[in-house]
């Protein structure tokens, strides 16, 4: 039974910060997610469709499943959410100049209207989400997160 105790009392003081800190990070990405989605409204558009426009300016000739894996959905739902998209008129999809049996996604004029206007939007809410922290705070706190999300890569 001591043995027992002794697991018990030194995995404590462990266990209960690391669980604090899964909470505060989720709590974190959820209200920022709910916060976004409400101010993004207006424009017709989620922060996951924001998420997916954004990705698509920045990767040139990206594929579907590339796109729902930098967008952490499942290949079903990268495409739904693709044809919606294209529907809308916000995507054009295209066969690849690598190989035609791949389509890629590239923004429509429409589209990048709409993204800029969407990101001012997240910039703003950024801006007063982080008000009051120091440039070099927030270099910090940049810096963790992303070294944990490439120990999570790996």
């Amino acid at each position: 039974m001591d043995s027992l105790n002794k697991k018990q009392s030194v995995a404590t003081p462990i266990a209960r910060p690391v669980l604090e800190r899964i909470s505060r990070m989720k709590a974190v990405l959820q209200g920022c997610r709910v916060l976004l989605d409400e101010e993004l409204q207006p424009l017709g558009i989620t922060t996951s469709q924001l998420r997916m426009l954004w990705t698509i300016a920045e990767n040139a000739e990206i594929s579907g499943s590339k796109i729902a894996r930098l967008c952490s959905v499942t290949p079903q739902s990268g495409q739904a959410m693709l044809a919606m998209m294209e529907e809308h008129g916000w995507v054009r999809r295209r066969p690849s100049e690598a190989s035609y049996r791949v389509l890629v996604a590239e923004l429509t004029s429409k589209g990048r209207r709409l993204l800029m206007k969407a990101r001012e939007i997240a910039q703003a809410m950024d801006r007063n989400l982080w008000q009051g922290f120091t440039a070099e705070e927030l270099a910090v706190v940049d810096a963790v997160m992303k070294a944990v999300v490439e120990r999570l890569e790996r």
